[in-house]
């Protein structure tokens, strides 16, 4: 994963631009960072590994300009993070930055070792340099013949020295789009990155592939064809960069959950009513006799809560997957089935090759997708969508998407369960009063965030942590460990309640907190019990419940207690979700972990 940006503005110095696009792209990869520009008719270089920063020093050591460039943060998949495994990767007249993975590099860097290359760097990426230098005939025939020699996923940009104006571009599994301004033209990875820069965007489609200048476009498709395509007026993204008076956008991702939870309600509902204009066909076809939902990493948390939503209002079977295993274990899928994809960015390498592998090996049945980048490839390629409405999310560790995700699955399950007539409008009106005091009720939970800041000691020395829940609140267990180990790289693991005691509970003693979470929805009692036999092992537990101060869990004398407002089915697991996230952001700052940017982890995973 990466993110990449190039750029043509005639006249003008791009190097301040494509910094300026690469911070905003330093979420999606930044173990190292790149730009090369032409300058003076030759092909200009820098790279730094580390943060962005480290390449801006560099840069004011040793400048560079020009009015044409790329630039590029990786997050490495070949190659230890180094200063000559960093993008963009140069031949002698052609530089390129590349994310995704080609698969075949090993038989092509033999080749071209054969043929006299030495490279500089242990990357898969090098080779596509050195390889469109090879390539016979004019330059378009040349980069067409180079595409038609690579296996494996890849957004590619590049520029030759030669061509001083342009940038060339391919996409085939990694996005990529071209966006163009009054004086120039940017090719990019994401559309935060151009939406200071350029009025208006094209996102490519699969295999689609091209060269751009400040006057032309030529567009083509994987056969070669020329495509004509219309473009899109540049996506707002507000104020997503701007940190808004917060240490870290991971907090100020937390603090804008409930005007997320109301942007939600306000955009699909009216009154007891809810509507999915993006899949008006939920509305009117014949429910579905199956539905498969397929995510990765927090988005299969929120499908896996949901799975309880569905099967208990709808009673009918939900398969929820791992993006990455549903692909290769030759699924299923039989007639009537809905599959639904969860995805933050849209572009999840896995996740989206599910969908694909879905549509091709059963066209009849719908898909849809839930997601919070509009024109993104899965909403692009899926039969509807449900936008999240979060905005942008630049913290790696997902917080407010995860909420959205519920609450639109909150809808979506209420939807469905109304049009099949297992809950009447009466009902459905109260879980919608619920999500609309939801967003008060996450707001409390913030102003008692002391209550979370407290049990922090009990964490920093921990040889690790669990969490527990049962039902719906299973998943919740799940993410809150996720969470843990993303930004604290804390070992943590979640469990079902009731499973804790075939297995994990030999690892409970007093150096391992464990966290419960005891909520009325999701069988109280039982849960209790398990909290029970994990604290006569000696564990510290952390008590999470909804069960005001004084009730029945407080003669338990837990260790730490966090009570959060009661909730319904829906919104009781969105509350609890939130001091999860409070209590990964604090124990990460007291460890003094980079919280925005963890270790190993990028925020958009577009490769397998």
């Amino acid at each position: 994963m990466c993110g990449i940006i190039g750029a043509v503005v005639p006249g003008r110095d791009v190097t301040p631009l494509l910094l300026q696009a690469l911070h905003a792209m330093e979420y999606r990869g930044y173990d190292s960072a790149g730009i090369c520009l032409i300058e003076d008719g030759r092909l200009c270089c820098r790279k730094e590994a580390g943060k962005l920063a480290r390449l801006e020093q560099a840069l004011r050591l040793d400048p560079v300009s020009g009015a044409c460039g790329i630039g590029h943060t990786r997050w490495a998949t070949h190659g230890a993070p180094s200063a000559c495994n960093a993008h963009p990767h140069l031949g002698t007249r052609w530089a390129v930055v590349h994310n995704g993975i080609i698969e075949n590099h090993r038989p092509l860097r033999d080749e071209l070792e054969g043929d006299g290359v030495c490279f500089r760097s242990e990357t898969d990426s090098e080779v596509l340099p050195w390889l469109i230098e090879r390539q016979p005939g004019p330059a378009e025939e040349a980069w067409r013949a180079l595409l038609g020699r690579l296996q494996g996923a890849f957004a590619i940009v590049a520029l030759s020295q030669e061509d001083p104006d342009a940038l060339w571009f391919a996409r085939r599994g990694s996005p990529l789009l071209l966006a163009r301004a009054a004086r120039g033209v940017f090719v990019a990875s994401d559309a935060i990155s151009v939406a200071p820069l350029a009025d208006e965007v094209l996102y490519l489609e699969e295999g689609e592939w091209g060269r751009i200048t400040p006057t032309s476009l030529a567009l083509f498709d994987a056969s070669g064809r020329p495509v004509v395509r219309d473009w899109h007026t540049t996506p707002a993204t507000s104020n997503a960069g701007d940190k808004g008076g917060f240490e870290h956008y991971m907090d100020k991702e937390i603090h804008e959950q409930p005007d997320v939870i109301e942007r939600i309600l306000s955009s699909y509902t009216d009154g007891s009513t809810i509507t999915f204009p993006r899949a008006p066909w939920l509305h009117t076809d014949a429910p579905p006799d199956r539905i498969v939902m397929v995510a990765c990493g927090t988005s299969y948390h929120a499908a896996l809560a949901a799975r309880y939503w569905l099967e208990g209002f709808l009673n009918l079977p939900v398969e929820v997957d791992v993006a990455s295993e549903y692909r290769y274990r030759n699924p299923v899928i039989g007639p009537n089935t809905l599959l639904v994809t969860l995805s933050q960015s849209g572009e999840t390498a896995d996740t989206l090759e599910a969908l694909r592998l879905f549509r091709q090996r059963t066209p009849h049945n719908r898909t849809l997708t839930l997601c919070n980048v509009d024109h993104s490839s899965m909403v692009r390629e899926a039969d509807g969508a449900i936008l999240l409405h979060a905005g942008a999310e630049i913290g790696v560790a997902s917080t407010k998407a995860f909420t959205a995700q519920l609450a639109v699955l909150a809808l979506f399950s209420l939807a469905l369960a109304r049009r099949v007539g297992s809950i009447d409008d009466g009902a459905v009106a109260g879980h919608l009063a619920a999500l609309r005091r939801c967003s008060g009720a996450i707001r409390e939970i913030l102003r008692r965030r002391e209550e979370v800041v407290a049990l922090i000691p009990l964490f920093l020395q921990a040889r690790g942590v669990l969490f527990l829940g049962r039902g719906a609140c299973y998943p919740l267990a799940l993410e809150g460990a996720l969470k843990l180990k993303e930004i604290s790289y804390m070992h943590a693991e979640g469990y079902a309640a009731g499973e804790m005691k075939h297995g994990p509970i030999a690892l409970v003693d007093r150096r391992m907190p464990v966290v419960v979470l005891a909520l009325r929805q999701y069988h109280l009692e039982k849960v209790l019990s398990n909290l029970r036999e994990v604290q006569a092992r000696g564990a510290r537990v952390i008590l999470l419940t909804d069960e005001p101060d004084g009730a029945a869990p407080d003669r338990l004398r837990v260790a730490g207690r966090i009570t959060i407002p009661q909730g319904d089915l829906f919104t009781a697991p969105i509350l609890a979700a939130i001091p999860l996230q409070l209590l990964a952001y604090h124990v990460a700052r007291a460890k003094g972990t980079d919280i925005d940017q963890p270790r190993n982890l990028a925020k958009s995973v577009t490769v397998e």
